[in-house]
């Protein structure tokens, strides 16, 4: 029995000697670690960036839906009081379908932020591991 702890702590022993050579790593392949952080930190800023432009489009285009849903709106109430309701009907479908066009996209801006948020994540992880992996050089 003891010669098998003996045997157990040889063998630990060793590995624990071989280990640190097995994990090191030369100052070539830290510095393609470090490279990798940073095409990976452009990758996100740009996706930042792309993020950023749908965030606008879809602003914009969401105002301009509403506009026209809020025109559609006026011009229904206004048949209704001339007393034309075929005109309020084609104008309450037309709003209908406006508010539909409105309803997605805000679903499209929701998605567009929640991307950004994502893009912002990744960005800072990979920003703190780039700052790790640069301190080892």
């Amino acid at each position: 029995m003891k010669q098998m702890a003996l045997i157990g702590s040889v063998a630990a022993a060793l590995t624990l000697l071989a280990a640190p050579s097995a994990f090191a790593q030369s100052e070539g392949q830290k510095l393609e670690r470090v490279e990798k952080d940073n095409r990976d930190i452009r990758r996100d800023t740009r996706d930042i960036r792309h993020d950023k432009a749908d965030i606008r489009r879809d602003r914009a285009k969401l105002r301009e839906e509403r506009g026209e849903r809020n025109a559609d709106l006026r011009k229904e109430e206004r048949a209704i009081e001339h007393g034309n309701l075929k005109a309020a009907e084609k104008w309450d479908a037309r709003r209908r379908q406006e508010q539909k066009d409105v309803n997605a996209i805000r679903r499209d801006l929701h998605k567009d932020k929640v991307d950004l948020a994502k893009d912002r994540f990744d960005r800072k992880k990979d920003i703190a591991k780039r700052n790790r992996d640069a301190s080892k050089l």
